[in-house]
């Protein structure tokens, strides 16, 4: 399923290229590309908190 990066609405015809919500030409994301980039962020957190661990 694609959600709009414009208000969150979702769909499963993007082919279409218009919100259902506000009716308006959006940019889709997959459900699998925002828990992908959800990871990377978690990871990224991860990162930095072993780091200011390291200086105490």
């Amino acid at each position: 399923m694609a959600y709009s990066t414009c208000c969150g609405a979702y769909t499963t015809m993007t082919e279409m290229d218009i919100c259902p919500d506000c009716l308006d030409h959006c940019d889709w994301e997959s459900q699998e590309d925002i828990e992908e980039r959800e990871r990377d962020e978690q990871a990224e957190n991860q990162i930095e908190e072993i780091k200011i661990n390291k200086l105490n």
